[in-house]
């Protein structure tokens, strides 16, 4: 832990050796390589028709590095052409406010993080200003399943299980409102206790698809999470 804090006290103040500085870079999947991957591991693609959203996180790894290192995948396509949304996410908690300081649910003390699996209609777009986090978000209304970890280090386990909640982790923006600093500055800390999301210079991207879709498909989404490995 007397590392980490070192490490975001240096990133404050914008003088992180080389080695400490997250290459971010934007990764590419294909339209296809996606639904035959997506199928190949028995979860349903949604290929039909205009604007139908496929909401596809992909977990790079199980370090929780506190930057936003995950993908997430949005497959559509509009007019006829097959088009594939990349944002650099975070399917994983942050550090300080989340893994490090864990909070006891129904008698278990840890963390939750979204177990992988697909979750059909799970989550609901809320377009409004005025509920959670004062934008836009996609709100949890179907129970999933869940891997609660407290034993404080930085990397993810697969231990405890939560099958069939609803914690409330949601999909939403993970900065302030006006923040425009590149996506390697952003630490996800209590931004994330189990929820999805990114900064929202990335997110607005999100908000401004799911505008469209929601006109032909209504407000609810099916969300799948997935391994580096499998996709």
């Amino acid at each position: 832990m007397y590392y980490q804090q070192i490490k975001q006290i240096m990133t404050k103040f914008r003088c992180l050796p080389n080695f400490w500085i997250y290459k971010i870079k934007p990764t590419t999947m294909d339209y296809q390589g996606l639904k035959q991957s997506i199928e190949k591991n028995g979860y349903q693609f949604f290929d039909e028709g205009e604007l139908n959203l496929n909401f596809i996180w992909c977990r790079n790894d199980y370090h929780a590095t506190n930057h936003f290192t995950d993908d997430l995948y949005i497959a559509y396509k509009e007019s006829n052409i097959e088009k594939v949304l990349n944002v650099k996410c975070t399917t994983k908690p942050g550090l300080k406010g989340s893994l490090y300081n864990p909070t006891t649910v129904e008698g278990i003390k840890g963390t939750a993080v979204i177990q992988e699996g697909q979750y059909k209609g799970a989550w609901k777009f809320i377009d409004s200003y005025d509920e959670f986090s004062k934008y836009p978000f996609f709100q949890q209304i179907k129970p999933i399943n869940y891997w609660r970890d407290g034993d404080k280090d930085e990397e993810i386990d697969e231990t405890n299980a939560q099958l069939n909640k609803i914690f409330g982790t949601h999909w939403h923006k993970m900065s302030n409102v006006g923040d425009k600093r590149k996506i390697e500055d952003f630490m996800v800390n209590n931004w994330s206790l189990g929820c999805c999301g990114a900064p929202i210079v990335e997110w607005d991207n999100v908000i401004e698809l799911t505008r469209k879709s929601v006109k032909l498909w209504g407000n609810t989404y099916t969300g799948t999470i997935i391994s580096k490995e499998k996709l």
